[in-house]
This record gives structure tokens, C-alpha cells and sequence, in this order.
């Protein structure tokens, strides 16, 4: 085996022992957990220095989807796999640009909130409809590029706001009502984003609600313009478990009311197919 080999097999090593060895048992679950994007919204929090949660949605398995990693305990980015490893099979066959970062500013002092800058990158080679519905398409095309100030108040062990505010530039985007054939289109367009967002955690199971407008991460992501009412919960049904791959999974399952009043069209989804996640510290 060449060098090479030898440190590919070291490093699938390294990662088996971090989510599949054993650890000891957590009695504090979900209320110790970094969240970044619960239910759409948008905290002030990043993970932890070689912190990782990696993402498994319905739409890439057995890929994972998206990952987070804890550059150092104030810078937390993105790999978005799903466009990255996707736009390989679409023409021109090349990753498609996918970037999202989030910065901390300052942690929380008494009534003043933690803050964070949050940016999310992307560049699509063509016109790609991410509404796979009856209602309404939302095409876009070229570079989308949003700028977000994340705000976190811990009001108290177990109940936390979250707001955030920003602009999205979107160079086309093209809203079409699938039942009346009404359509906008707006180029190189500036457009607010706004977000307020509820979480309350117990040790296994976390609710969660969030009202939007503009641009998400998550849930029809990256679309300006769009009004999204969410809720949901996430759950850590094995917390207890001495073994990590079971200690470390998580999974959100939530529901969500999306409208565009451009062109008078709406969706609602009671219950949307859960995505899962395992998030852990790299020893």
C-alpha cells in the first residue's frame, strides 16, 4: 500500500472511532447541543473548535447532505455537499459554489444578546426551480449571496430567542403562480431578510417555532421574498447511550406555511420528511 493509502485508511479510522466508539453516559442531551439553524431559525451560536455535525436529508441519501465544522470556537462553516457533489452530474459537470459562514461577535452579557455575522455563497450555472410543488416555482440563476446579524438571547437552562436581520442579493430570481401563470422576475435584486425564532429544550426532545421573511438557510433555502412560518421539534432519543453513533444522533422533523404575495401563492406542509444528524467533538 503507498503512503497515500496508508493515510486514507488512517483518517476513515479516525472517523469511525469518533462517531461509532463509546463514550460515557450524558444526562444533559439536547440542552448542552450548539444549534445553528433549529427549525429555520438563525442564532448567534458556533460549534466549538473541531466541533462537526454532519446532515442526512431524504433528497441526497446515502450521501450526506450538508456538514457544519468548528474552524475555532468563533468561526463555524458549511460544506454544502448536495450542490458540490450534485452539480457533478448536471451540466457544465461541475460543483456547483455553495458556502455558508457564521463569525461570532460577542457572547451574551446579562440582558444583551450574543451576535454573530452570518453569510451564506452560491453560484448556479443555470435556472434550477427548488419548489417541487403544485402551487408555485421559485427559479434562480447565478450568484444568490446573503449577509445576516444573528442576535441570541438564553433566557433561561432551557428557553432561548433568536432574531436575525440582513439582505439578500439575488442576480435572477423568478416567481411563478403554477395556477394563474402569474409571474415576477427580478434581476440583481437587493431584497430585507428578517427572522424570529422560539426554542425550548428538555433533555431528549426540543420545540421549536420560527417566523420569517427572505432568505433561509434551510426549507426552500436561499429564496428571497418568501414569508415561511415554521415549527417542530428535535430529538435525541438515545442521549444515554454509552455507544457515540447512537449518543451523537439527532434528528428535526418539522412542518411549515410558505407564501409569496408577488404572486399571490402559498404551500403549507404539515409534517416535512425528518433530516438526521450526528454531531461530535473530533478528539
Amino acid at each position: 500500500m503507498t503512503k497515500k493509502g496508508y493515510l486514507v485508511c488512517l483518517t476513515l479510522l479516525k472517523i469511525s472511532a469518533q462517531v461509532l466508539g463509546q463514550d460515557s453516559i450524558s444526562v444533559v442531551g439536547l440542552r448542552a447541543d450548539t444549534y445553528l439553524h433549529p427549525a429555520n431559525s438563525n442564532t448567534a451560536y458556533t460549534l466549538q473548535k473541531n466541533e462537526f455535525s454532519l446532515n442526512f436529508a431524504a433528497s441526497s441519501l446515502p450521501l450526506p447532505t450538508w456538514a457544519w465544522w468548528g474552524i475555532t470556537d468563533k468561526i463555524t462553516a458549511e460544506i454544502d455537499f448536495l450542490p458540490l457533489i450534485g452539480g457533478v452530474f448536471e451540466k457544465p459537470h461541475l460543483p456547483v459554489p455553495s458556502f455558508n459562514f457564521r463569525f461570532k461577535l460577542t457572547d451574551q452579557a446579562g440582558s444583551k444578546p450574543a451576535l454573530a455575522y452570518e453569510t451564506m455563497f452560491q453560484h448556479l450555472y443555470h435556472s434550477f426551480d427548488q419548489a417541487d410543488n403544485p402551487y408555485f416555482a421559485t427559479r434562480r440563476k447565478g450568484t444568490n449571496w446573503y449577509h445576516h446579524l444573528n442576535a441570541s438571547w438564553r433566557v433561561s437552562s432551557a428557553f432561548y430567542m433568536h432574531a436575525a436581520a440582513g439582505l439578500t442579493y439575488a442576480h435572477y430570481l423568478q416567481l411563478v403562480n403554477k395556477e394563474t401563470l402569474v409571474q415576477k422576475i427580478y434581476s440583481d435584486h437587493i431584497t430585507p431578510d428578517f427572522s424570529l425564532g422560539l426554542d425550548y429544550r428538555f433533555t431528549w426532545i426540543s420545540f421549536h417555532a420560527n417566523g420569517s421573511y427572505g432568505s433561509t438557510f434551510n426549507y426552500l433555502d436561499n429564496v428571497a421574498r418568501k414569508i415561511e412560518g415554521m415549527y417542530g421539534c428535535r430529538l435525541a432519543p438515545f442521549y444515554r447511550s454509552r455507544f457515540k453513533l447512537l449518543k451523537n444522533f439527532r434528528a428535526e422533523w418539522t412542518g411549515f406555511y410558505v407564501s409569496f404575495k408577488d404572486i399571490n401563492a402559498s404551500a403549507y406542509v404539515p409534517l416535512f420528511i425528518p433530516y438526521v444528524y450526528w454531531q461530535f467533538k473530533w478528539k
